[in-house]
């Protein structure tokens, strides 16, 4: 806080609060701890969405892995090992 006044910057009383790091701060789609960062459960459900839409034949297999191509390398900015091994099992083993 005293940096703020060092450089004559105020917080917002509404919309600034102070949060412990153990909950976790949502930001730019992940959920960032003091030394890890998890994505959002949202940003999860939707890429297992398609994965199902791919097993009842509702999106082709070139459609998927350009999508899990993107979602991949921008999973990856997390802890996410085992999620993205565990989704790449279900594409694969229909």
């Amino acid at each position: 806080m005293f940096l703020l006044k060092n450089l004559k910057l105020e917080t917002h009383k509404q919309k600034s609060r102070i949060i412990f790091l153990s909950n976790g701060v949502d930001f730019v789609g992940f959920r960032n701890f003091y030394y890890f960062k998890l994505l959002r459960k949202r940003n999860i459900s939707k890429m297992l969405s398609k994965v199902n839409k791919y097993k009842n034949e509702e999106l082709t297999k070139e459609n998927l892995l350009e999508s899990f191509q993107g979602w991949n390398a921008y999973a990856k900015w997390a802890d996410t090992y085992e999620l993205r091994r565990n989704v790449v099992k279900r594409i694969y083993f229909k």
